[in-house]
């Protein structure tokens, strides 16, 4: 890895509960200010780190603050590789790493109860509750894919509905802890012992579904895998490979990058996965 900013992993005198990471690509701080606030806010967050994609964030060289670090790579490594500069850069450091979106707000305390409960659950990856700005879910707990569920969802939405339904487990009651082997990567708590095992993020996925090969990484460690209702965090969802281009090619490759790698039309662990979630969600009774 190509980086300007990293040498050898911090050493703390003590284990600290949380490091978080902000992998940013040509941001301004007005695109940042309230998840940086948010996160600063939090009594488990004792570091945050901020990964500068490319070195395009002029404004950060004269950005100081006593629990925030600046970590800049001189190319553009993606969301994974950036997120991955920072498991590099601490190593056994912190108990928990928090992957954070720079889009991403919360109240005061969102953060602490969702370590609680990640310990409590001796989780190795979790996900709080996600919800729009508008105060309606987001669905960020979902099943393993199969290739025509990202086909369809993506090119025909509206002859999807009920395949989109599914997959996103849209049944499942999120007032009720769950586990669901793909976590989206937006806001996700990662355990030290999950990243010994994992050894982060995969770098073949520039960006897309990094989060969905993780997730079923830590799903076959044999880690708990959990979604906390406890916690809620409010995502300003960009959903960028609809509206732009580039995104949507990104999005593609990292689709058949993916199958490659797990199978496409064959993948038991996949199915193993899948089924263990229905098997055991909880649901709304609402069709």
């Amino acid at each position: 890895m190509d980086l300007c900013a990293i040498q050898s992993p911090v050493k703390f005198g003590s284990r600290v509960k949380i490091i978080a990471s902000l992998v940013l690509y040509r941001h301004s701080y007005a695109d940042i200010s309230k998840t940086l606030d948010s996160l600063l806010r939090e009594k488990s967050v004792e570091k945050v780190c901020i990964v500068d994609n490319g070195g395009h964030c002029a404004w950060l060289q004269e950005y100081a603050h006593h629990k925030v670090e600046i970590l800049t790579l001189a190319s553009n490594q993606g969301f994974g590789g950036g997120h991955n500069a920072v498991f590099q850069r601490y190593g056994k450091a912190a108990d928990y790493f928090l992957i954070c979106n720079p889009d991403i707000s919360f109240n005061s305390g969102e953060v602490d109860t969702l370590y609680a409960f990640s310990q409590k659950e001796g989780a190795g990856l979790t996900i709080p509750k996600v919800i729009y700005p508008d105060g309606s879910l987001q669905h960020g707990c979902k099943l393993l894919p199969k290739p025509h569920q990202l086909f369809m969802r993506r090119f025909c939405a509206s002859l999807a509905q009920k395949t989109n339904h599914n997959y996103e487990l849209r049944n499942a009651d999120y007032d009720k802890v769950f586990f669901a082997p793909s976590l989206s990567g937006c806001f996700v708590l990662l355990s030290q012992a999950a990243l010994a095992k994992t050894h982060g993020f995969d770098e073949r996925f520039f960006l897309y579904l990094e989060d969905v090969d993780l997730s079923r990484r830590v799903c076959a460690s044999g880690l708990p895998v959990r979604y906390c209702p406890y916690s809620t965090v409010v995502h300003e969802s960009q959903r960028r490979s609809y509206r732009d281009v580039k995104f949507l090619i990104y999005h593609m490759t990292s689709a058949i990058r993916y199958f490659n790698k797990w199978g496409w039309l064959q993948d038991k662990e996949r199915d193993k996965f899948n089924q263990q979630c229905l098997t055991a969600l909880p649901f709304t009774g609402k069709v």
